[in-house]
């Protein structure tokens, strides 16, 4: 374990220095608080032994800015001062100390206090991965419960559109082809109005004027360009349709083959609408890529996911891309923005679960967990590439096929 020793007296620093590397500790040493801090800065470390007396920066101001940055981890800090009273005790246990030695230091009470040290650092650690597990556990159990309603409306919606739509795209044949028939007879009539005239004046006249009042020339012309319009509708919401359930994979089994490049296309439609109302131009880059063995609605949920960030962090008139290339893991799929991308600060906690930079109420901070724990199951990996200001690039990186140790559900056999 990494121990960081601020002593500004140089015998004492030696003899704690020769101590610690003999029970094996990684030491680093400084002569003062000013130099701690910023080695601290640079690289936090879980063990600190400070004297309390100490030039430009003193042990209790280290204290309190090693307490006030907000580490990662727990910090043990043992505080070394030559005063025992009680007074001055309670003031360094107040800053932030853990533990305090008095000066002279005994070696053999010094190793006691830092197994005491590491044993709550250890404890700290393994509490920490225990509350992990389980926020990732509740953040897949939310995001399942998300997914069983999305499954569930897809089912429903796939089924009450495409009755009505079936109805009204055969009606529109049927009065493309008729209409057409009826056009073909009124010409036959307007091809007699010259006798009409010498025969039956009036009533040549009224069907004139007929014929100007409705603009049959018009709807000669337009008709039917108007139904050819109406059934590619019809069409474009029957694809629609057929996209929402290729997402939520109704109709396929849990594990199967997945053409990447098509659910690239397949979460593009779904979040089609997402696209216009923030004015993003969104660009598709399919690569030469073989399909890959996974369970398709979960890796599409995580395209969706990181599709709809770059969407919504992207401003009106930016380019957001969804590419795909072969890796040497097996396929690469990258989403690019250039939005507001994110702080330094945040990167390094963006894939935990319930953590996000939206405003209260405006996101739940489950997706990118959730999509973390999705590709990290599938054997899989993803990273993150941003600078602020100037948007990000998340790289999923998949597997061909999984190994069995790997394959997501359990193990699974041809």
């Amino acid at each position: 374990m990494r121990v960081l020793v601020a002593e500004d007296g140089l015998m004492m620093r030696r003899l704690l220095v020769r101590a610690l590397e003999g029970w094996e500790y990684d030491v680093t040493e400084v002569e003062n608080g000013a130099e701690a801090w910023e080695a601290f800065e640079k690289e936090p470390f879980r063990l600190v032994l400070t004297d309390w007396v100490m030039p430009e920066v003193d042990g209790l101001e280290l204290i309190r800015r090693i307490r006030a940055a907000q580490a990662p981890f727990y910090v043990y800090i043992i505080l070394l001062t030559a005063k025992s009273e009680k007074e001055d005790l309670v003031v360094g246990m107040e800053v932030g100390a853990d533990d305090f030695l008095v000066k002279p230091v005994d070696h053999n009470e010094l190793r006691v206090r830092l197994r005491e040290g590491e044993r709550i650092v250890r404890l700290e650690q393994e509490l920490a991965e225990q509350n992990r597990q389980l926020r990732e556990t509740q953040a897949a159990l939310v995001q399942s419960e998300k997914l069983a309603s999305l499954g569930q409306m897809a089912a429903g919606m796939a089924h009450e559109i495409n009755n009505p739509i079936a109805l009204v795209a055969n009606n529109l044949a049927v009065l493309k082809r008729d209409i057409s028939a009826a056009f073909d007879l009124l010409d036959l009539y307007r091809s007699i109005h010259s006798d009409l005239l010498q025969t039956h004046p009036e009533l040549a006249q009224q069907a004139a004027e007929l014929e100007e009042e409705c603009d049959y020339q018009w709807i000669r012309t337009e008709s039917p360009q108007l139904f050819d319009r109406s059934l590619a509708g019809l069409n474009r919401v029957r694809d629609i349709v057929q996209n929402l359930r290729s997402f939520a994979r109704l109709d396929e089994a849990e594990l199967d083959y997945l053409d990447v490049n098509s659910a690239l296309f397949a979460v593009s439609q779904v979040l089609h609408h997402e696209v216009d109302s923030q004015q993003v131009e969104l660009r598709i880059d399919p690569g030469d890529i073989p399909m890959i063995l996974c369970e398709p609605g979960k890796i599409q949920q995580v395209l969706h996911h990181l599709l709809l960030n770059a969407i919504q962090a992207s401003e009106p008139g930016s380019i957001v891309t969804m590419r795909s290339a072969r890796c040497e893991e097996g396929v690469r799929i990258d989403v690019e923005d250039h939005g507001c991308g994110i702080s330094s600060s945040d990167l390094a906690h963006i894939f935990e679960p319930f953590f996000t930079t939206r405003a209260v109420g405006s996101g739940q901070g489950l997706g990118l967990a959730v999509s973390y724990g999705i590709v990290r199951d599938h054997g899989g990996s993803i990273q993150v590439r941003s600078q602020l200001g100037r948007g990000s690039t998340f790289s999923v990186q998949l597997p061909i096929r999984p190994l069995d140790s790997q394959t997501p559900g359990g193990s699974h056999e041809d």
